[in-house]
């Protein structure tokens, strides 16, 4: 699945600062700051809650939904769900 230009939001809808390019998304860690790749597609590291990419900086793991109507990428912590 191609993200590219994709926008980024968490899941709370406080607003994201990503580069989506091609099915990768570098995202920030909401808790640290530290930048998180994810890839959006399935078996892949924060393809879903199942297989988190995890923050080298403090531990965190995300997981990412995308939202092809929209153009948005959800970034999810997955402590929180």
């Amino acid at each position: 699945m191609t993200i590219t230009g994709f926008k980024g939001m968490y899941g709370n809808g406080e607003i994201a600062k990503i580069d989506a390019y091609g099915n990768n998304a570098a995202i920030l860690c909401n808790k640290c700051g530290h930048p998180v790749l994810a890839i959006a597609r399935e078996h892949q590291r924060g393809s879903s809650i199942d297989k988190p990419a995890t923050c080298l900086g403090c531990g965190e793991d995300f997981f990412i939904e995308v939202r092809e109507s929209s153009k948005k990428v959800v970034i999810y912590n997955a402590s929180e769900r």
